[in-house]
């Protein structure tokens, strides 16, 4: 057993690089051992921002011996007239090391077994780890020097050593050896490591803690101890903090309790946000004139000292732009949108301000709100980007909305619009249980169809990995909305007409065809990013692409995923494929039946077949309840309607001729068959089932 040790020092990663990538750094590694079949043990992986550690405890030393049967030239160029090996046999045994006697003939090839002996593992680690190394991709990369390679900081060295021994490599002019390094301030002189041990050892000698989980605790103690009331350590914060460090120290400062004046979510962000600082709330939940900041070097009080000037500076210009706005109010931020642009050809942001309006009541009007959520949802559209002008909202862009909330709240408007306003940004905020977040969950998707109906009808849509306009992301908006409503919800192709519609009374002239085509694009593509457990075929099943309304209709996709999973047995899809395909034959061999209401247009003898009578018969007996069910998402009545139609499917198949030589007749027998694929739609299409 010999143990692996990689170790890549560079300049500070950023925090929300280190742990992607030494994970990424881990698995490249593995790929490249596993082929070799020696790698007998998972990675262990530490990683901070000056460092990523990979080590493996068991890597055996010598690669086993390899035997397999190789294919040679064909018999026939193999051997002359006498017998004899010719130059492609020839070729062929020395490429592989074998003599021609080993040569064995098969059909129509020569064939040999070839060995490959063992040989030590460390002769192949250089090129499997300086491959890893250089295959790692960052979000943001660079060059450095005369360096051609791209990453995310330079490189400044590397530590590699297989039981014991140095493995020597080179990359851009580092080359590696069996040295570390330090603390950057603390400890930055070098020390030796030949194994994972020495290393962790001499880095925590060296004020360096390699596990971020142990940095993370030290930070949640230390924190704890210093804090003076209760410390708010949301996870993101704390992960950004334990990948800043090396040898985290908390500390607490202080700052002006006039500042407490500003509403809370400025301090908060200013805090949390812009400086990583930990806000600190007292018994009574309310903030404290004081935070906590994790330093990774330096002294505390200078670091305290420099914290509190940055606090301090930022929090005086907010309560300047805070006190400049307490001399308007929404109204008069509303009118000074006029000021700003939201699309060169899609008027200002206050021209959106009323179409926002007018489709959020709109939309609140269509999922069941009564007046007052109507009228609440108009105003949270009207007033929905106000804050865009405020003086907050210039100096801390991230509380979009967030501002606006609390600006509405101190001006006593109705609580779901406070909210709602606040919340607009965040699907995850909108909760629409409650009143306040159905407002919120309205405006929510309000915004989202406005900017799609916009950008779509002037043509916009993404390509490829381009979307600069977020569409993706509204979608995606869209149907996460979608499956937290508590309820039956239109489809999104319906709310997208009243958004194009608000357009047209501006006088904004959109290619309104192709923003429907084109969101369902995005709806399609969505569903694969959100859905990835999901076997494909099945989610094309529930999908039902070929029903445009219904790709816009997430609530029905997520459902249909869900019964379709239960109606899997061979027996029911075979049938069920039945009439769905003889229609797609019917519809690509352009043949005529009646699509709208094809039970409304059928009359039992003019089928001219006592089992398509019967189907008839079954499918009007349950229409309504089948509709009904899957309107009302009522998953075991529509698996049970479905099951009810299998054995009325089979005795017509096996008994009528569909293709009828009468058209009469064919198109009544081909208008059933339509009518059963549409009953059959509510669980899916199951012709998109794949075995």
């Amino acid at each position: 057993m010999a143990e692996l040790l990689l170790e890549l020092g560079c300049e500070e990663l950023p925090a929300s690089f280190v742990e992607k990538a030494v994970n990424d750094l881990a698995k490249a590694v593995s790929d490249g051992l596993q082929p070799l079949g020696v790698l007998n043990s998972n990675a262990e992986v530490y990683g901070t921002p000056r460092r990523l550690i990979v080590a493996f405890a068991d890597v055996a030393d010598q690669l086993p011996e390899k035997k397999e049967t190789v294919r040679g030239p064909s018999a026939k160029v193999c051997f002359d007239a006498d017998g004899n090996p010719t130059q492609a046999l020839l070729g062929f045994c020395r490429k592989n090391g074998i003599d021609a006697t080993n040569v064995r003939a098969e059909g129509d090839y020569v064939f040999a077994e070839v060995v490959t002996p063992s040989s030590p593992t460390k002769d192949r680690l250089p090129e499997i780890l300086k491959t890893a190394i250089v295959g790692l991709n960052f979000e943001k990369s660079m060059r450095w020097g005369a360096s051609r390679m791209r990453f995310a900081r330079p490189i400044r060295w590397i530590l590699a050593a297989f039981n014991a021994e140095k493995v020597e490599f080179e990359i851009e002019g580092v080359v590696s050896g069996t040295e570390s390094r330090g603390h950057r301030f603390y400890a930055p002189e070098t020390f030796q490591a030949l194994t994972l041990g020495d290393l962790i050892a001499g880095l925590r000698a060296r004020q360096v803690e390699p596990d971020a989980d142990v940095r993370k605790r030290m930070i949640l103690e230390q924190t704890a101890a210093v804090a003076g009331g209760s410390a708010e350590t949301p996870a993101a914060l704390l992960d950004e903090n334990t990948y800043l460090t090396e040898w985290p120290t908390a500390i607490v400062g202080e700052f002006p309790t006039s500042y407490l004046e500003l509403p809370e979510p400025v301090l908060v962000t200013a805090m949390a946000k812009h400086e990583r600082m930990f806000p600190v709330r007292g018994e009574d939940g309310k903030l404290l004139p004081r935070f906590v900041f994790i330093r990774n070097s330096g002294q505390d009080t200078e670091v305290r000292r420099g914290c509190e000037w940055v606090l301090n500076a930022r929090f005086n210009d907010a309560k300047f732009f805070f006190d400049e706005d307490q001399k308007g109010n929404l109204d008069r931020f509303l009118a000074s949108t006029e000021n700003i642009v939201f699309q060169a050809q899609l008027g200002t942001v206050r021209s959106r301000a009323d179409r926002l309006a007018a489709l959020a009541a709109e939309i609140a009007k269509m999922t069941g709100g009564d007046e007052t959520e109507v009228e609440n949802a108009r105003l949270a559209g009207l007033y929905a980007k106000a804050d865009l002008s405020t003086g907050l909202v210039s100096e801390l862009s991230s509380l979009q909305g967030v501002i606006g909330g609390e600006y509405a709240r101190r001006e006593g408007k109705p609580e779901p619009v406070c909210v709602a306003l606040a919340s607009q940004y965040d699907v995850d905020k909108c909760d629409p249980s409650t009143p306040e977040g159905r407002c919120a969950t309205r405006l929510l998707m309000a915004d989202q169809l406005d900017k799609l109906a916009g950008y779509l009808g002037l043509g916009m849509e993404p390509t490829g990995s381009s979307d600069p306009f977020g569409l993706r992301r509204a979608v995606t908006f869209l149907i996460e909305s979608a499956w937290k409503w508590d309820g039956a919800l239109p489809a999104y192709d319906q709310m997208l007409e009243a958004a194009l519609a608000q357009y047209a009374k501006q006088g904004i002239v959109l290619e309104e065809k192709g923003a429907y085509a084109a969101m369902n694009d995005i709806f399609l593509g969505r569903y694969t990013a959100l859905l990835p457990d999901a076997r494909h075929d099945l989610l094309e099943a529930a999908i039902l692409r070929d029903l445009p309304w219904e790709v816009t209709m997430p609530q029905g996709v997520r459902f249909r995923l869900g019964v379709i999973e239960q109606l899997m047995s061979p027996d029911v899809v075979q049938t069920a494929t039945r009439p769905m395909n003889i229609v797609i034959a019917a519809k690509k061999k352009g043949l005529d039946y009646a699509f709208e209401d094809p039970l409304g247009v059928l009359v039992g003898q003019d089928l001219d077949s006592a089992e398509g009578t019967q189907l008839l018969m079954v499918l009007k007996n349950q229409e309504d309840a089948m509709f009904k069910a899957a309107r009302e998402h009522n998953a075991e009545q529509v698996i049970s309607l479905v099951r009810n139609l299998i054995d009325p499917i089979n005795r017509f198949f096996d008994n009528t001729m569909v293709m009828a030589e009468d058209e009469a007749v064919r198109y009544r027998r081909l208008t059933l068959c339509h009518a059963a694929a549409l009953q059959l739609f509510a669980a899916g299409d199951f012709t998109k089932l794949v075995g």
